[in-house]
């Protein structure tokens, strides 16, 4: 019974050194609880200018859009406006903990074009495969395998969709201590490029942040 007890190990331990990079996890997670302090303090929720980010998306009655990571569901409500009449919301994150605050922020706006998707660390999970635009708002620094998941995200963007991600210029965030946690637009066109999308616009709003999107 010894052998193959160490044949069994072996295999393990191989398996785990040729595939370090299995995404397991959010970087730097917290439970939902925890991270709704964060995302809803008032100095923060106070210099996100979300009515001027969405205004920029220049998103249009009927279409639809993912966000990414939508915690706490801050973008949900100017998300939804700007898509209706006939658009569709639809907020991902990985922790169903998020979901009764977003559902309350749609029902008080009395919004009913707002759907929660729990997704994966690897795959937004999305229940279609059109939609116009994805974005990600100072959450792909927390997504552990960045290059893979724009991958996944790419087929589920209609021709001529779009990806739009919002987040720190490098040494200029929270985590200039952590650098794992920290994605420089360089980085971000690498990877942008590998999954097949192409440069669309530089918004300029922020000195700390870059706010780029890109067209499937």
């Amino acid at each position: 019974m010894r052998k193959p007890r160490i044949a069994i190990f072996f295999s393990l331990f191989a398996f785990f050194v040729c595939f370090p990079y299995v995404a397991t996890a959010q970087l730097a997670s917290r439970p939902a609880e925890d991270w709704s302090k964060t995302l809803e303090a008032h100095d923060r929720v106070a210099n996100l200018k979300m009515d001027e980010i969405v205004a920029k998306l220049g998103l249009k009655p009927g279409q639809s859009v993912a966000d990414i990571g939508a915690g706490s569901g801050l973008f949900e409500v100017p998300l939804a406006k700007a898509v209706s009449p006939g658009g569709k919301v639809y907020a991902v994150d990985i922790d169903a903990g998020f979901f009764p605050q977003i559902k309350r922020k749609a029902d008080q706006a009395h919004l009913a074009n707002v759907e929660t998707v729990l997704g994966k660390y690897t795959d937004p999970n999305l229940p279609v495969k059109n939609v116009d635009m994805v974005f990600f708002h100072d959450v792909l620094h927390h997504i552990q395998d960045r290059a893979g998941y724009l991958k996944s995200v790419a087929g589920y963007l209609k021709p001529g969709g779009r990806v739009a991600v919002i987040d720190y210029e490098q040494g200029q965030g929270p985590h200039k201590t952590a650098p794992e946690l920290e994605v420089s637009r360089e980085q971000l066109a690498g990877w942008a490029k590998d999954a097949g999308f192409k440069p669309a616009q530089d918004v300029k709003m922020f000195p700390d942040r870059y706010f780029l999107v890109y067209s499937k």
